[in-house]
């Protein structure tokens, strides 16, 4: 238990700090209930979602699974004591997220605006120290390395700060995470059904067993803490992660080969889904269509072959991130607003 001062906050995490401390029933519980359900339907309404983390109390508002290197740490424990840990785990992450949020100041006060960076940029320190403790008592964290929070500039309606999570030390293997806080919204609005809290953790874990390339993954989402995990998109070193395309090509072939050293689409991936990519202009040059209707366009019939569509599919929520082999890729990194084709 770390004091953090500041608002005279403590961070608790919510099932102690040692295995042995829980209780022996908690030990039995199975509580990836809502995690299965989500994987294999995709919930139209909040009422829906909120109806499965009701009838599975023991999932305590979190569904998902940590990484894969972060599990690779404790898979030597039993399968029941390695369940306990991943508890423990979600329980320090609520902990120190929720200690982004409050301030001292009164908002309408003086002091509030003028320290509102410094106590922001405390917390988020303080909150890495304590995350970095505990990671380490569970044995997910080396002894000499750390885990830091980085805030990281985000826009949306529904997002309300989005932070980078990496570690540092010798040899890091750690999964990078990127954080998304949410602001509260109003469960009796429309759109809640495909934004927020609840139905991007109930959406995304539903998209991870499409297995796209072109979708970046959930870990988890804490609806109590108002957060999700995701894999972080790191911009590709040598590529603009800015797509500049030509005004016009000698030939189409030229084209398709900027287009992929760029994206990581090919020509065949646009013509396969019938994008035309452009035409051939008078002087025999070839010219594309914009970067956005070209992307886009590849994105939104990866989601149609699902029987899905993103309703708000922009530049800000598609980026160009990094393959496994250090090559281009265009991914989905927000589905805020991705529901099923009428």
């Amino acid at each position: 238990m770390i004091n953090l001062g500041t608002a005279n906050l403590t961070m608790k995490q919510s099932f102690g700090t040692d295995v042995k401390s829980v209780p022996s029933y908690a030990k039995k519980i199975s509580f990836t209930g809502a995690t299965e359900v989500f994987k294999k339907n995709f919930l139209n309404t909040y009422e829906d979602i909120l109806d499965v983390f009701a009838k599975n109390p023991q999932d305590d508002g979190v569904a998902g699974t940590l990484p894969t290197n972060w599990m690779a740490r404790i898979s030597s424990y039993p399968d029941d004591e390695k369940n306990i840990i991943i508890r423990k785990v979600y329980g320090a992450f609520r902990a120190a997220v929720k200690h982004f949020h409050p301030y001292n100041a009164r908002k309408n006060s003086s002091s509030y605006s003028q320290n509102k960076a410094n106590l922001e940029n405390r917390r988020i320190k303080e909150a890495s120290l304590f995350l970095t403790k505990a990671l380490r008592h569970f044995g997910i964290l080396p002894e000499g390395n750390s885990v830091i929070f980085k805030r990281r500039k985000v826009y949306g309606n529904y997002i309300n700060r989005g932070y980078l999570l990496r570690e540092k030390g010798q040899n890091p293997t750690l999964e990078k995470l990127f954080i998304k806080s949410f602001k509260p919204l109003n469960s009796l609005r429309y759109d809640a059904n495909f934004n927020g809290k609840s139905a991007e953790t109930a959406h995304w874990l539903y998209l991870n067993e499409l297995n796209c390339k072109n979708i970046s993954k959930i870990y988890w989402g804490d609806t109590k803490a108002a957060y999700i995990a995701t894999e972080y998109e790191t911009p590709p070193k040598y590529c603009s992660p800015i797509v500049q395309l030509k005004k016009s090509y000698n030939s189409l072939d030229d084209f398709g080969k900027d287009f992929e050293r760029q994206t990581g689409l090919s020509l065949d991936d646009l013509l396969s889904r019938k994008i035309v990519p452009g035409r051939i202009n008078r002087k025999g040059r070839f010219e594309p269509k914009s970067k956005e209707d070209l992307i886009m366009g590849y994105l939104h019939t990866e989601l149609n072959s699902a029987g899905l569509m993103h309703s708000d599919l922009h530049k800000d929520n598609a980026v160009i991130g990094t393959d496994k082999n250090g090559k281009p890729i265009v991914k989905i990194i927000d589905i805020g607003g991705v529901m099923k084709k009428i």
